[in-house]
């Protein structure tokens, strides 16, 4: 039976040659075989890869039906206490969302939350469960506010997670978890636009502009934080700052 590792390293070298339509049987004969050695962690793992290249390819019923056997397994084991769990919730909720089916999706990104919370060295996937969370309900009038909680919850999740690293080594899913700071820093500045508070706009945007502008200099999207920050400077009657922003995302950055 082939490690976890080797499992990655086959399926990697699969997606590198565009052969997308020997990724389906292969992870579910690895899926197969690890279920057959009761080696749960190896099924629960290639069922998640499998799960996910259904999403992606937009097979949502097979990504389902997948994940609902995963899942059933996992609760079978007592697992559902996990972060392996709340993983794979994750992945059902992307599909759902991806289905057009927001309440599933929602309630997938809850559940890991919970699931999460409190759980060391797990605080970037529980802020993004949060982050995604809070998006599905952003557009709702009605859960405006508690959206902006969890956004709020999220982006202190993220600054605290980031913080200066004193071994040197960089977390791989870093780069995952700066787009998903991005996305609520953007959540919170459109929350507060929402409501008026042009302050608490301002100060999200220019932060997320900032950040934006570390990773990835005057790109279209700093481009476009920094036009956000330019209408509300606009709303605050500050043309000088107004000017500034305008200025920045018309190219005459440095």
């Amino acid at each position: 039976m082939k490690s976890l590792e080797e499992i990655y390293d086959e399926l990697n070298g699969l997606i590198w040659e565009n052969r997308w339509e020997e990724i389906e049987p292969y992870l579910e004969a690895r899926m197969e075989e690890a279920k057959e050695e009761e080696a749960y962690g190896l099924y629960v793992a290639a069922g998640n890869e499998l799960l996910s290249f259904y999403r992606q390819s937009g097979q949502y019923d097979k990504a389902f039906a997948v994940s609902e056997d995963i899942l059933l397994l996992m609760e079978e084991l007592n697992l559902e206490d996990t972060e392996h769990f709340a993983l794979v919730l994750m992945s059902t909720g992307a599909a759902y969302e991806g289905a057009g089916r927001k309440k599933e999706a929602e309630r997938c990104y809850e559940r890991a939350a919970r699931i999460l919370e409190g759980k060391k060295k797990e605080e970037g996937l529980l802020a993004e469960a949060l982050t995604r969370q809070a998006l599905l309900i952003l557009s709702d009038e009605k859960e405006a506010e508690r959206a902006e909680e969890l956004l709020s919850r999220a982006a202190a999740l993220y600054e605290e997670n980031g913080k200066d690293r004193t071994d040197g080594e960089k977390d791989p899913s870093e780069g995952q978890a700066e787009v998903y700071y991005l996305t609520a820093l953007s959540g919170l500045g459109e929350a507060a636009w929402r409501r008026g508070d042009w302050e608490r706009a301002l100060a999200c945007y220019e932060k997320a502009a900032e950040k934006s502008f570390a990773l990835t200099g005057a790109s279209e999207g700093t481009r476009l934080f920094w036009k956000n920050c330019a209408a509300v400077c606009a709303n605050l009657k500050d043309a000088e700052k107004e000017a500034h922003y305008r200025a920045l995302a018309g190219g005459n950055a440095s």
